[in-house]
């Protein structure tokens, strides 16, 4: 059997603009090399999708810890393993004929089929979308989650590029106003309550003149940042350097990997790691300095077992390391480690108490800056 016609770019591509047609484009070449494969028979399809660096690092010879390369994972068809072929398996007509391809092949090539209907159509889908768009074909969220932004790196483009995003999750409010490219003006000093961070990926004109600072808020039940957050926040830091930034975040080790992820970015989106992160955001609390003292002090936990393997893995990122840039980090890891507690943002109290240890903190901070 003649062996494989299509490689995604995986191993020489160079990256290619992050314009709709530029992508719109790479997307019918790999559909088009895809369909001469099939038309011919006695031909194998394979796909190689370059895939994202392991969120590890290994020592080399000299002691030094590295991030290990990226890697190429082949998708092939027909499987080497009958079995495996026929329980994995998506079904289609070419030519009037009945063809089957991997469970893997399938997934991704209807990733890549609706990821060229969003951006032909104009149409932003979420990830969550394109799961629900055939979920008996992804089996679960993560085959999409992980299919999308390997897709965008083999590519060389970000993520939103492929007109597909995060469902986003961060909430804003603020004195502050914007205006999108269709001209229509949102005012958020008159919202009641946060609402969704607006999408970056179209121009958006923003109004800080009031502002003095920009504060990020770890929210219950949120999580991680999104990348929607991430990339408005390191626009309001683009367009307005001056203006100090803050974190509030748990003390705890999700609070602090919440805030390295603004400050770096995350290691498994390194490579748009220049248009997210936010390298001036500084960390106004908590800490333990600002419950530890309190002689009634209700409202520690106990780490978790959970907790204590993240804080143990930060320790070894570089940020974290003995003389690395973040010391105060490293030290706060270790009071954790050492006390076996962590303590909410509620421990500082709630609603007046919480507002004036804020407005205190923010002043103190911006007096000293």
């Amino acid at each position: 059997m003649a062996s494989s016609v299509y490689a995604s770019s995986a191993r020489d591509a160079l990256p290619i603009p992050n314009t709709a047609g530029s992508v719109i484009t790479k997307l019918e070449d790999i559909f088009e090399s895809i369909t001469d494969c099939l038309l011919e028979k006695n031909k194998e399809l394979t796909i190689c999708l370059k895939t994202r660096p392991p969120k590890v690092t290994q020592e080399d010879e000299t002691g030094n810890r590295k991030r290990l390369m990226s890697g190429v994972r082949k998708i092939t068809f027909p499987s080497r393993n009958p079995k495996e072929a026929w329980k994995f398996s998506a079904f289609f007509f070419t030519d009037g004929e009945l063809n089957c391809c991997s469970y893997g092949t399938a997934a991704l090539l209807r990733i890549l089929e609706l990821s060229h209907e969003a951006l032909v159509t104009g149409v932003v889908t979420t990830k969550r979308d394109i799961y629900y768009r055939d979920p008996e074909l992804f089996v679960k969220q993560a085959v999409v989650d992980r299919y999308v932004d390997d897709i965008a790196y083999t590519l060389g483009v970000e993520r939103d590029a492929l007109n597909v995003v995060a469902a986003a999750k961060g909430l804003v409010a603020g004195a502050f106003s914007l205006t999108r490219k269709d001209k229509s003006r949102i005012d958020y000093s008159e919202e009641i309550e946060g609402t969704l961070v607006p999408s970056t990926k179209e121009k958006l004109d923003i109004e800080l003149n009031e502002v003095k600072w920009i504060l990020v808020i770890e929210k219950e039940a949120k999580g991680y940042p999104d990348i929607q957050t991430r990339q408005f926040l390191h626009l309001l830091w683009a367009q307005n350097p001056d203006i100090p930034i803050f974190a509030l975040v748990d003390f705890d080790p999700d609070g602090l990997g919440i805030m390295s992820t603004y400050k770096y970015g995350s290691m498994a989106l390194s490579h748009e790691t220049i248009n997210l992160a936010v390298p001036t955001i500084k960390w106004l609390g908590i800490r333990s300095s600002d419950f530890i003292a309190d002689d009634d002090c209700q409202g520690l936990l106990r780490l978790s077992a959970r907790d204590r393997r993240i804080a143990r893995k930060m320790l070894e990122k570089d940020m974290f390391e003995e003389g690395g840039n973040e010391i105060e980090w490293r030290r706060e890891l270790q009071v954790m480690l050492m006390l076996n507690v962590k303590a909410e943002i509620q421990i500082l109290g709630n609603g007046e108490k919480l507002s004036q240890w804020l407005d205190g903190k923010l002043a103190n901070e911006i007096s000293d800056s």
